[in-house]
């Protein structure tokens, strides 16, 4: 047996001061692996398709378009956008997916009629062609920006109009997110929100985390997500995750990304949950992710105690401490699919997990109260 080495850094995680959630992988996107596709969602259903892959030195452009049905974790196959086309932009205004701009239009933008599986041209964008950013919407009128310039479809007129100019350039692979009526746009480490209403630009906090650009950005339950991207070049990437709060305007870390580390994901939101795929690392991915929150955050505070799971990396055993525990809660440790390796329940201050039979890898491990995900952390089992 390894010796159990009590001198690894303790990892103590303060409720109030972390962001708990789970990945869990699904349903691999329908199509091949690829990157600077584009992705959007409509009530209840998720889109993604276009994109490229040029690793060989061919530069080659996908038009197919799949429709993710989250509750069967299926996907289908829908009609093909009008051309080849990768790094385009999307937002979804009347429940139905508007793509266009990117490598290959000129401005030109197409609606996805989802009962009729078909594309229909809109007016083009005639102030600019956007390209290699990402759109969003608010209250059925969609969003596309370039550089400082941004211009907002509306559909009843089939037209758009040019809006306030941003406080700054925003350049090629920004991402952003829409919230209670708002657009963030987050360029390098900082971060600006339009507001609508007032036509007006507003600077609020900067991004804490490694990622210069090629992140994606979705929103849950009135906050926003920035994951994955690179950090100062195109050859490192990273697996962080963040989130901003507009109403406390802070970042908080989420749980990091488990899968590959990556650049240039499609990424959108279901109801309460995200959804991340595709992009590359140098080498093209079509795997495909859900992120969940917290699902109960009332429990945090009734908790009021603060969590130590160590040593990580472990190797026979794991000791979870609970400090000030006023009752029961149940543990399981996972693999990066999602299956169960391990559960139990733990009623005292500290736990001693065995850990022995379970394959060297990374994994993650849950603390649940009753039903409700209270704490998720990456481990790595050596």
């Amino acid at each position: 047996m390894k010796r159990y080495q009590l001198f690894f850094l303790f990892l103590i995680f303060t409720f109030q001061n972390a962001t708990a959630g789970e990945w869990i992988q699904k349903a691999s996107f329908g199509g091949i692996a690829r990157h600077r596709a584009s992705g959007c969602s409509t009530t209840n259903k998720g889109y993604m398709g276009l994109g490229h892959m040029n690793g060989t030195g061919v530069n080659i452009l996908y038009n197919d378009w799949w429709e993710y049905d989250p509750s069967s974790d299926s996907w289908t196959q829908k009609a093909n956008y009008p051309v080849g086309n990768y790094a385009a932009i999307s937002f979804t205004v009347n429940d139905q997916p508007h793509v266009g701009g990117g490598a290959t239009l000129n401005g030109e933008f197409y609606r996805f009629n989802p009962q009729a599986n078909s594309w229909i041209p809109i007016a083009s964008c005639p102030f600019f062609a956007p390209t290699d950013t990402q759109g969003f919407s608010i209250n059925d009128k969609g969003y596309v920006y370039n550089l400082n310039q941004l211009a907002e479809y509306d559909p009843q007129n089939d037209a758009w109009t040019l809006k306030a100019a941003a406080p700054i350039n925003f350049t090629n692979w920004s991402c952003c997110f829409a919230i209670e009526g708002s657009g963030f746009v987050k360029q390098g480490t900082l971060l600006f929100e339009y507001k609508p209403q007032e036509n007006a630009w507003l600077q609020r906090a900067n991004f804490p985390g490694v990622s210069t650009g090629g992140s994606s950005g979705f929103a849950i339950n009135q906050k926003g997500y920035v994951t994955c991207g690179y950090v100062g070049g195109l050859a490192v990437v990273t697996n962080q995750v963040w989130c901003f709060s507009p109403g406390t305007n802070s970042w908080t870390a989420a749980e990091d990304f488990p899968g590959t580390s990556r650049r240039f994901p499609a990424a959108f939101a279901i109801h309460d949950k995200g959804y991340f795929g595709s992009g590359t690392n140098g080498v093209n991915f079509n795997d495909f992710w859900q992120y969940n929150p917290v699902a109960d955050v009332s429990s945090l505070s009734e908790l009021e105690t603060q969590i130590s799971i160590f040593p990580n990396p472990a190797s026979d055993f794991l000791q979870l401490q609970l400090l000030g525990m006023q009752q029961e809660l149940s543990y399981e440790i996972i693999n990066l699919s999602g299956q169960i390796l391990l559960k139990g329940s733990c009623s005292s201050d500290h736990t001693l997990i065995d850990i022995k039979d379970i394959p060297r890898g990374s994994y993650i491990f849950r603390l649940r109260k009753e039903d409700a995900l209270i704490f998720s952390k990456q481990i790595l089992l050596l």
